[in-house]
């Protein structure tokens, strides 16, 4: 054989010479991936909000239908109409004569009101007298304490005892003056509560035999009353028996 000859048999031989590279085993041991879901869980899940879905639309409408009920009945059934029942009357009914009483002629005549009235008015004039002198000795004791200030003659622990003296005695005063005034007050109050009950109950009495419908009070000043009947008066009749029953 040739040298050529042996050249290119050699080149052939290496041409079909193929080299193979170990491949690579794949791992049986993956790493860890978080499960997906299957098409079958996805679907339970799916009609799970669907249903739940369904139960909400279905509990508003039940509620929306109550509230046009509702509605319904407020606007178009009317409630059962309330009517005025009068109060029946079993006494004797009055004649529909009116009667009036002057205040003024009462009050300078009866002799409770003068008797209640003197003896308050003396107890305000003394309280007056009492508390006149009480501020006159609070006027003349501080005006001392100013001189003694002016002229220095007072240290700083006696001008500080002096003045909370001071305050103390005026409040303690107008205290004391506050509650005798709100007591004689008190007074006044339940006198002319106890004159208006004493001319109720005569008036009363009274009108058993007149029957009148209704009585009233005149008084100067008053704008209630501006023209009376004199045959309607009843003042003298109610003096009579209110001066009457004091003598008792």
């Amino acid at each position: 054989m040739s040298e050529l000859e042996e050249k290119n048999i050699e080149h052939q031989e290496e041409a079909t010479e193929v080299q193979i590279e170990p491949t690579e085993e794949k791992s049986c041991e993956e790493s860890p991936l978080e499960e997906k879901p299957t098409e079958k869980e996805s679907c339970d899940e799916t009609e799970k909000k669907a249903h739940c879905r369904y139960r909400l639309q279905t509990i508003f409408n039940i509620l929306l239908g109550i509230a046009v009920i509702i509605l319904f009945i407020l606007h178009f059934v009317k409630p059962k109409e309330e009517k005025f029942v009068p109060k029946v009357f079993d006494g004797k009914p009055g004649s529909g004569e009116i009667l009036y009483v002057n205040l003024d002629t009462i009050n300078e005549n009866y002799k409770l009101i003068k008797i209640l009235t003197d003896d308050i008015q003396e107890e305000m004039k003394k309280q007056d007298a009492i508390f006149s002198n009480k501020e006159a000795a609070f006027q003349k004791k501080y005006a001392q304490f100013q001189e003694n200030y002016q002229s220095g003659v007072l240290t700083a622990i006696q001008i500080e005892n002096a003045q909370q003296q001071l305050q103390q005695e005026y409040e303690q005063l107008e205290i004391s003056k506050e509650r005798v005034y709100s007591d004689l007050q008190n007074r006044q109050a339940a006198a002319i509560t106890q004159l208006y009950d004493s001319l109720q109950v005569v008036i009363q009495r009274i009108n058993q035999e007149r029957n009148a419908s209704f009585v009233l009070t005149y008084q100067t000043g008053s704008p209630f009353l501006i023209l009376a009947d004199p045959s309607r008066e009843i003042t003298d009749q109610v003096l009579f028996e209110l001066n009457k029953s004091m003598e008792k």
